[in-house]
């Protein structure tokens, strides 16, 4: 991708740059779809590419005017998604999933921040700031759906788990200040 760029950013085009950005995204996108994968895991994995090249801040530039909008879409797919009844039949096992999911994490990265020389402190504040599931957690689990892999009530369940979390983060960051300026 970089000499392809380069030349583009040679030529100081700034429409040619925006549309080699959709072609990249939407042509790995078709690739991942042609090999049997997911689109939106094509569109993961063209952001991971360009996000690795010198001319990341001119892309993510040029995308942020559809950020919002597409960010939007995103989640209300999401939460078209998500069975409330679910929710209300499974709670205990919500419950308990969320507690291993944001207990775990907190507990991993605090160890692992420890080991790499931060103060606890700051080591649980960014666990419990890492804590929360991540938007790659809905296509994973929508990928592991389409190949056979999960069962669909197991990824709803797990949806509601994820966006659950997500939804707790700015509790887990105020509780992580909290902590932070009590010690």
């Amino acid at each position: 991708l970089r000499p392809i760029y380069k030349q583009i950013a040679e030529n100081q085009n700034a429409e040619i740059f925006s549309a080699n950005t959709l072609l990249v995204i939407l042509g790995t996108s078709l690739l991942t779809a042609r090999a049997g994968l997911s689109m939106a895991l094509g569109a993961f994995l063209a952001g991971l590419l360009l996000a690795e090249t010198e001319f990341s801040l001119q892309v993510e530039s040029d995308i942020a005017p559809y950020r919002g909008l597409l960010l939007g879409l995103f989640f209300m797919t999401v939460g078209m998604s998500i069975d409330p009844k679910l929710l209300v039949s499974n709670f205990p096992v919500i419950v308990g999933t969320l507690a291993l999911l944001l207990g775990g994490k907190t507990i991993l990265v605090a160890v692992v921040g420890k080991l790499f020389g931060i103060s606890i402190i700051s080591a649980i504040r960014v666990g419990l700031l890492l804590a929360p599931g991540g938007e790659f957690a809905f296509v994973a689990f929508g990928e592991a759906v389409n190949q056979g892999i999960m069962s669909s009530q197991l990824s709803s369940l797990l949806f509601l788990v994820v966006g659950i979390s997500m939804a707790l983060t700015p509790w887990l960051a105020a509780g992580g200040q909290l902590i932070a300026s009590r010690f």
